[in-house]
């Protein structure tokens, strides 16, 4: 059998089920007569799932013989720990397992309670756990790398005038919206809205007049064929915003 030794190795001593710590991952009790200790070898580069946690996990699945260790059962527990994005089990001969992770890696937040990975895969962490410092992001969680993509083409646009975008929403009827760092709302509707926000950029921000009228508003309507509206103020919401409507 070819072995590739992992990265790093933890090792885990089965016992009576006493978790020593991660340092040593290591459990030791009395076995029967004749068995072997069995070791719990970790590897991957798991940050939010400690190696503690996977050896709490696994000790029940190890407390059998080497040929009897149901890895099937091990991979899918593991498997349903958040932050593992693939979990792999295999035995180790004479007297292993090794448990092989690797994490979802975070590009925005997702909902409510959800995080958005690289690959489009939308989990839900542990709340301690869920990141604070990315941007928030919503949608079909099937949409997630449209909605991705899209946020990153909006915010090279509005970068390049000094301007930050907060956040990017794709409702269920495929409609957009956008909020800014000093909270205007972008109403963006459902096609071209790169070409909308180029406007927005041109004809709002480019105008010296137009951008101080933007100063205390709550939204600014990019819905128009030719140009937008402007209304409501940076504190109104919902049907507040609706009477206070000026064309621009």
């Amino acid at each position: 059998m070819n072995w590739r030794e992992p990265k790093r190795w933890r090792d885990a001593l089965l016992g009576a089920g006493l978790l020593l710590g991660v340092a040593a991952c290591t459990w030791q009790g009395i076995k029967p007569e004749g068995e072997a200790t069995r070791h719990l070898y970790i590897s991957g580069d798991a940050v939010h799932v400690s190696d503690d946690r996977i050896a709490e996990i696994a000790a029940p699945y190890l407390d059998a013989s080497f040929f009897d260790v149901d890895l099937e059962g091990l991979q899918a527990k593991l498997g349903n720990l958040a932050w593992l994005r693939e979990v792999k089990v295999s035995r180790h001969w004479p007297d292993g397992v090794v448990v092989r992770v690797s994490e979802h890696e975070p590009v925005a937040l997702w909902g409510d309670s959800g995080v958005l990975a690289k690959d489009g895969q939308v989990f839900t962490p542990s709340g301690e756990t869920r990141p604070s410092d990315l941007v928030q992001l919503d949608g079909p969680d099937t949409a997630g790398l449209k909605v991705y993509n899209t946020y990153r083409t909006l915010s090279k646009t509005l970068a390049a005038h000094d301007v930050k975008l907060d956040s990017l929403t794709l409702d269920a009827r495929g409609s957009w919206s956008a909020r800014l760092a000093d909270g205007l709302e972008l109403r963006l509707g459902r096609d071209d809205i790169d070409a909308r926000v180029q406007r927005f950029v041109r004809y709002a921000l480019g105008d010296e007049q137009a951008r101080s009228r933007l100063a205390e508003a709550g939204y600014v309507d990019l819905r128009y064929s030719d140009g937008f509206a402007v209304g409501g103020t940076r504190a109104a919401t919902g049907n507040q915003e609706k009477g206070d409507e000026q064309a621009a």
